[in-house]
């Protein structure tokens, strides 16, 4: 029997060959996953990662923070976005949030329960698990700062927990071995006394409403910060809002967003990168590093 019969017949999860990654990330572009799995539940997840052991895994969650190339993703995408959402209070100050949960969700739980300290979250239009990955932040938050420890699934689909100690956590970026996701984290918060976390939310995403392009299709921020300075104002006095390449365009009202199109490529997104990287380093001598992660054949 070979792997994609035993997925079949051991498998609760959905299972399926050559499918569209589109509908999968924010910007909706790129290609086909050869094979995309969505887990029934973390136990399914591990005796599908026990059986693919030794082939390619791609790990994708809200697909917030990525950028599926145009001729897809060989091997095996395992996509947490309508999965392993689930949530436990250990005690009054103490919550596990599972890695698909929207960072959004994890927010307005903690705020309306009287916690503060992820408030910020509710900016991030990503997952759990991928804000983890990538040491999420805005607003002056980060999500690092509250965690107690976590658990992470290896490629074998064991179970691994970890402590914040046990990581190297810098600027958009935590180390964590090939193969390996995080599965869940454990936050330990502290009461609000002024009882605001709600309203700190609101002006939060009214904020973001001025300053952002939401709404359309973006990842978020594409670059990192370099240190002292900001991108988006690099790239605004270069004159590049609005530049466009195809399908893909920098936006007018930030531009460390770039938005798609319908029927945009993949490709046009990534050729507006390297644009906007070698015209700040042309004239700035300094290299934006993106936040977004390429996946796939280029």
């Amino acid at each position: 029997m070979n792997i994609t019969e035993r997925i079949k017949q051991d498998i609760r999860g959905k299972f399926r060959e050559n499918v569209s990654l589109k509908d999968y990330n924010t910007w909706k572009v790129g290609g086909c996953a050869q094979y995309l799995y969505e887990p029934y539940d973390l136990e399914d997840l591990k005796s599908f990662l026990n059986i693919t052991k030794k082939e390619k895994i791609t790990f994708i969650g809200n697909g917030s923070n990525v950028l599926i190339r145009d001729k897809g993703v060989e091997g095996y995408v395992v996509c947490l976005k309508d999965s392993l959402n689930k949530y436990y209070k250990n005690n009054k100050k103490q919550y596990t949030f599972e890695a698909g949960l929207s960072c959004m969700k994890i927010a307005q739980i903690t705020a309306k329960n009287n916690l503060t300290g992820l408030e910020f979250l509710c900016g991030i239009p990503g997952s759990l698990g991928g804000a983890l990955r990538m040491n999420a932040g805005c607003n002056n938050g980060s999500i690092w700062e509250n965690v107690l420890n976590v658990t992470i699934i290896n490629k074998e689909g064991a179970l691994i927990k970890k402590y914040k100690k046990d990581f190297d956590i810098s600027y958009r970026n935590v180390n964590l071995e090939n193969g390996n996701f995080f599965i869940s984290a454990k936050f330990d918060l502290v009461e609000n006394g002024l009882n605001n976390s709600e309203d700190i939310i609101k002006k939060f995403l009214k904020d973001r409403r001025a300053n952002q392009p939401t709404g359309l299709p973006s990842c978020g921020s594409v670059f990192k910060n370099p240190k002292d300075n900001y991108a988006a104002s690099l790239i605004e006095s270069l004159g590049l809002k609005s530049h466009r390449i195809g399908g893909a365009y920098i936006s007018e009202k930030h531009a460390n967003f770039i938005i798609t199109e319908k029927n945009s490529k993949s490709d046009d997104v990534e050729d507006l990168i390297s644009h906007i990287q070698k015209k700040v380093f042309e004239k700035m001598n300094i290299l934006l590093e993106t936040e977004v992660k390429f996946i796939g054949k280029k």
